[in-house]
């Protein structure tokens, strides 16, 4: 029996309570409501929770909330100039007691004055209806998902900023 909850315990790392759930960042899952020349498209998460995804070609973003008050908010979680593929294909959650408290989805962006194109693991914290962009781990770096599952862990311990 203590083999076996040892198991169970490393068969989960990351997390204190071992939720790590993955849902789609694209696909049948998702609600498409894209319109000539500007994609835009809603997935489903845990909890009753949505990512809302933006890309007009220059300029995408996304916004995390709950379902109910998606249509409600005013700012996008996190808004970048695009490039490549703009958004990866699945959203990992990290959860506590149930709820969605941080998330990482694997972006494109064109950064510098000489535009290059740059791959990261965006980390969000998500605050109840407020989320907000809490760092980034470029997919180069060693051991980049386990970075960004740490730097997710951080962030669901965090706060967003007050405005």
């Amino acid at each position: 029996m203590i083999a076996f909850v040892a198991a169970l315990a490393l068969a989960a790392p990351g997390t204190a309570s071992g939720q790590t759930p993955f849902t789609p960042a694209k696909g049948p899952a998702c609600k498409d409501q894209s319109k000539e020349f500007v994609g835009a498209w809603t997935c489903p998460g845990p909890a009753g929770y949505v990512v809302h995804f933006f890309d007009e070609g220059n300029v995408v973003s996304l916004t995390i909330a709950p379902r109910r008050s998606i249509d409600k908010v005013q700012e996008p979680t996190a808004q970048w100039r695009g490039a490549g593929k703009v958004f990866g294909d699945k959203v990992q959650w990290i959860m506590r007691a149930g709820v969605p408290k941080a998330a990482v989805i694997r972006t494109w962006s064109r950064v510098g004055d000489d535009e290059r194109e740059v791959q990261e693991f965006s980390v969000f914290a998500i605050n109840g209806e407020k989320a907000c962009l809490f760092g980034a781990v470029e997919v180069h770096t060693d051991k980049a998902n386990d970075v960004a599952l740490a730097r997710a862990e951080q962030a669901a311990d965090s706060r967003c900023p007050e405005k």
